[in-house]
Order: C-alpha cells, then structure tokens, then sequence
C-alpha cells in the first residue's frame, strides 16, 4: 500500500511543479483545480479503495485492488463529473452525476472492475426548488443486487421508499407516504419504524412537527415528541442494535442540541451526552454490530465525542500519531478490521491513510487530497469572538496574510444559508487565495448561523438586513479597534445569503465599504417568497418562510421586506460591485441576478459580471470557476 500513489498517477492529469509555490503571489489554479483524490472509501469487505479523481477532463471513479494494487478508472464522464458514490454492495458502487447545476443527480451503477455500467434513475429537467429525487438509504448487506431508495416521484414533498435493482434499476414501492411524512427512519431490519410527520395549519399557518415510533411494521405509530414552529427542535437519529430504543437528538428544554436514548417500554428519555455551549450534530454508527459509536459537535474546531471506548481510543491513537490536524475516520469495513481517515487542517485539504485496526493497529499513507498545496504556503485561520451591540457573544474566523503587520485591507466574509449554517475552522480555498493575495478575510458566525443553540437561531428570524447585518457591521469595528483592518480599504463577499448581506452593506451602509462581490445573491425579499412558495405543496415552507423572513401579505412585514431589499435602494450604491450568477441556480433563481443588472444599467450604476449557462447556485466545472477567481482577483486589486 507503500505505493498506492504512484499507482494513482496515471489517472492524475494534473501536474503542477512545486517551484511555483516559491512565488510569493500563487497561481489561481493552486487553489481552484479539482482536486486529485476526494472521497476515498473501502468496500464494506475491504477488498477495494475507490476514489474520485481528475481523469479525461472531469472528475471520474476509479477503484484500487488492495491484493494486487492494481487502479483502473471504472468512469470515463468528459463532459459532467462525478459528484458522489457510495459503495451498494461489495463489487458494485452507485455514484451521482448532476445535470449543469440544476442540484438533480442521475444514478449511475458500475461494477468494481468497470464491467456492467448501467444508469439507474435520470436527473429532473429544468429548474425548481426541490426537484425529482432518488436517494439510497439502506444497503441491504445480505441482497447483493438491491438497495433501498427514497424517491419523491409521486410527491414531491413526500417521500416514499423502494426497493430498487442495482443492475437495471427497476423499482419496487414498499412503504408509501400517505402525504405528511417527511423522514422516515429504518431499524437494524430495513423496516421504517421511526418518521417524522409535519401536521399543517394553513389558516394559521402554523406546522406542527411530531416524532413517531412504532413497535414493527403494521403497529400503530406513537407520538415520541411534537413541537410547533419556532419552538425547540428533535430529531430522530437512529436505532439500537436491538432495535428496541431510539436515539434522538432534542433542544426541547435545554436550548442546544443534545444526545437522548427515548424507551418505548416506559416512554422516557434519557439525557446520553450534551453541552451548554453547541447543539450536536451528526451520529457515526458501526456497521458490523449498529452501536452508536460517536456524536460530533462543533466549536472553536470540529470535535466529536466517542460513545465508544475502543474507537475512543483509536481516536487518541490517531491524534498522537498525527498531531496539529483533524482525523477523522469516514469510511469503515463491515468487519471494523480497516479504515479510511482523512487529516486535516486550515492549512491542507488533507491527507488520506488506511487505518488497520486488527490484529493490531497499523497507520499507512495513501495520498494527498491535492499535492500542490504546499501548507508552508498557507496561513492560520484564527478563531475569534466579540460582542455585538446588544452584548450577545458571536463567534467567527480570521485568517491574516502572512507575514502581516499594521491594518490591513480586509474583506468581510459572511457564510450563506442563513439558518442553521455556520462558517467553520479548517481548509478553505477561498480564504487562503485571498489571504495569499494579501487581504485578511474575518468570517462571521451571526445571529441566525447554525450549532449555537434554538434561541441564537431563532431569535435572527426576519432580522434580514438588521440584527444579522449589524452583527456583521460590529465584526468589521471589533477587527478596526483591535488594528486588525484598515477601515478605509474594506471590501464584503459573500455567496447566496452571503450575496444578500454583500448586497444589504452596500446599499444600507455604503461608506463601511470599498467593494463588494455578490454570489448568486438575493436582492429582492419579495421574488424569494414566491420563488419558494410556489414548489410548496402541503404548506409548511411557506408557514416558515413568512416566519422566518417575511410575510408580503402582513403590512408590517412588507414594508419591513421593502426596506430590507436591496434592490429598492441602489441609488445609495456607490461601492464598485462584482455580480455572478448561474443561469440554472435552483434556490436563487437568475432572474434576482437579471433584474439587479437591469436596475444597475438604468441607473447607470457601473458593475461587472459573470453569468455561466450551465451553472447553478455556485460554480461548479472547473475552467467557469478559474475565470471566476481570475475575475475576482483583478476587481479586487483594482477596487482594494
């Protein structure tokens, strides 16, 4: 396994010589070219590797045998790639591939030695909110030739589960959704016996969100937990082994996130792990036996608490070995005899290592995830926090060029979403680009950002353009008073709402700001609502909409949406603005993009431009994002 990377290399047309990272000014495709290796895993037997890799211009399959070392690209895409896999069955991998940024995957099934390709299900044409699915949830280890999948072909908003042939992809329905249930959750048996079913109220417009449970197929469901819109979260996260309890995460009566086990036998839960500081997030289960082997959470860095003692320790083992980095274990055999970990940090898209954990452990090195990145050439990415106005506590990123001294030019980064997402510590090209190119980037987790807790997220609701956007302006005067920025050169970018607040700062405080880049950015509340509103078939996304960002029918909130939409007020607009966009942007439609330029070309505001064809809600093939970046890079120099 020694050499497993030069028996990559042949599929690697990638080929970029260290000397260029002596130059203090880097290349833009040092950070921008697809990468070399992504998600790399072991078939549940761990008889292969399989990765994603560059190959014929795209990113494509290919599959190592670990006896005989010997890679082959099982892909050969030119004009789409590869965007994910997952192995079906010891022999058979199931990847996705997306239809020119419209966020539709067509399944594709390929055998571990390239034979029998076949497509599976076609991608949604056009462009909608939520469009036409097909998504494996269960591999059925003793059916080789079949997985389960949830589909939303009948309704859209409604899953069903099928059970579907991996080598022609026919399907048979096996529980249908009688209309109100959005998850369903498997036991250790591939029955659903958990769901999360939302009950709406459309005179109110109020949702009400129940937890179910049932004893086995054919029972009758139990309400396990219920909360209204707005009120604390649950989230059902899995079974037992003994598929007798469930796991649950719940925010009810404790604010953040924490880890419950909720006994049918006598209907309590019972508080397993949490914290007064972050919600948890997501749980690792082990595939040989189904215990629960970890929860990770997020703080200053990634954490994950292990459930586990013997993965708790090989943890440890991990870190001591490979200090100074994050290590994570993502791929994991049916036997837990071997591993894929993935290490690290701000300053490396990582590194990948087969783990042998029997007979003893053994740590062997794959592959860097791109060898062109030299992290002597990357800088740190500084946790941080300050006080908004208000006193509450926000927490974000600073990563300063190296070698810095004295204000600096700075550009404010915020993060997209916004509900529920945060900005976290570790690889991000785009900081250490602009970090390279002498900025300091400060990005900000604000009211609203996700893993902080009901009432942090909550309490941002229709604070578009105010709380949320004065958390951003405070970020910028804590970075001035600490000397940090020079508050004449500032600059603010962001992607999706992070093109909204771009756009918010730019029209409500203009002289904060030098420039600003707008990434498939809203500028207009009102054509978001309808945008969203008309895929909504049951009622729920538009109760939460109107909760959360606004309602047009409430006079208060329209004349509050108005106010807080940029694109009734460029005339205030005097900051130099780069806008970029996708044609095929399923959540940001490109008419938000269309009408801005209009407005700008009336008023015959100056501004330059991006718009792809075949791109959606963020640039995906690789030459449409170098331009980008190579755009970028010169309007920043220009204007900052």
């Amino acid at each position: 396994m020694t050499h497993l990377r030069s028996l990559f290399l042949f599929v690697c047309l990638l080929s970029l010589g260290t000397t260029t990272l002596a130059a203090k000014e880097l290349p833009v495709e040092i950070f921008f070219k697809n990468y070399e290796f992504t998600r790399v895993t072991l078939s549940p037997d761990g008889k292969y590797l399989a990765a994603i890799a560059p190959y014929k211009g795209s990113r494509n399959l290919v599959v190592i045998d670990r006896a005989t070392h010997k890679s082959r690209p099982v892909t050969s895409l030119t004009k789409h790639d590869v965007s994910s896999y997952l192995w079906a069955s010891n022999d058979r991998l199931i990847f996705s591939v997306e239809a020119d940024g419209n966020e539709s995957n067509a399944l594709y099934a390929v055998n571990a030695d390239g034979t029998h390709p076949k497509q599976l299900t076609q991608s949604s044409r056009g462009v909608q909110l939520i469009p036409r699915y097909t998504r494996v949830i269960d591999r059925l280890r003793e059916d080789d030739r079949h997985v389960l999948v949830l589909s939303n072909k009948r309704r859209l908003l409604a899953p069903d589960i099928y059970k579907m042939n991996i080598y022609t992809g026919r399907k048979q329905r096996l529980t249908t959704n009688p209309g109100d249930i959005t998850t369903w959750v498997l036991d250790w048996n591939h029955q659903p016996r958990a769901a999360v079913r939302e009950k709406v109220d459309r005179k109110h417009e109020q949702v009400t969100t129940e937890i179910l449970y049932r004893d086995h197929k054919g029972a009758p469901w139990q309400v396990v937990a219920s909360y209204q819109l707005g009120e604390e979260g649950v989230q059902p996260l899995g079974f037992t082994p003994d598929n007798r309890r469930l796991w649950l995460f719940s925010a009810q009566g404790r604010d953040k996130m924490a880890l419950y086990q909720w006994d049918p036998a006598t209907r309590q839960r019972k508080l397993v792990y949490g914290r007064n500081d972050v919600d948890l997030a997501g749980g690792a289960f082990s595939p040989k036996d189904h215990r629960l082997l970890a929860v990770s959470y997020d703080t200053d860095k990634p954490q994950v608490h292990y459930l586990d003692p013997k993965f708790d320790r090989l943890q440890k083992a991990l870190d001591k070995a490979l200090p100074d980095r994050l290590n994570r274990i993502i791929s994991l055999t049916d036997d837990e005899k071997a591993a894929i970990v993935i290490a690290t940090s701000d300053r490396t898209p990582g590194t990948w290592y087969l783990f042998e954990l029997a007979p003893r452990p053994k740590l062997t090195y794959l592959a860097q995830v791109e060898e062109r990145i030299d992290p002597k050439a990357m800088v740190a990415m500084e946790p941080v926090s300050f006080k908004a106005r208000d006193g509450l506590e926000l927490h974000g990123y600073l990563t300063r060029p190296r070698n810095a001294s004295g204000p600096l030019p700075l550009i404010i980064h915020p993060h997209g979403g916004p509900y529920g997402i945060r900005d976290s510590w570790g690889w991000n090209p785009e900081v250490q680009f602009l970090a390279n190119r002498g900025y300091a980037v400060l990005q900000v987790n604000y009211r609203g950002s996700g893993g902080y807790g009901h009432k942090f997220e909550v309490n941002a609701w229709k604070q578009w353009g105010l709380k949320m956007q004065d958390d951003l302006n405070d970020a910028l005067r804590w970075a001035v008073d600490q000397g940090i920025a020079d508050p004449k050169r500032v600059c603010i970018y962001g992607a999706s709402y992070g093109g909204y607040a771009t756009m918010a700062g730019l029209t409500r405080d203009p002289d904060l700001y030098r420039c600003g880049i707008n990434y498939v950015g809203v500028v207009d509340l009102f054509m978001l609502e309808k945008w969203d509103t008309r895929w909504d078939k049951t009622g729920a996304l538009t109760a939460w909409f109107h909760h959360a960002v606004g309602d047009p029918d409430d006079p208060a909130d329209r004349a509050r949406m108005k106010a807080t939409s940029p694109i009734y007020h460029l005339d205030r607009l005097d900051d130099p603005l780069f806008v970029i966009h996708g044609r095929r942007d399923p959540r940001v439609e490109i008419k938000q993009a269309e009408n801005l330029i209009d407005k700008l070309d009336a008023l015959g505001k100056p501004y330059v431009k991006l718009i792809k064809k075949k791109e959606g809600h963020g640039f995906r093939r690789e030459e449409n994002r170098l331009e980008l970046y190579r755009m970028m890079d010169a309007f920043l120099k220009k204007h900052l």
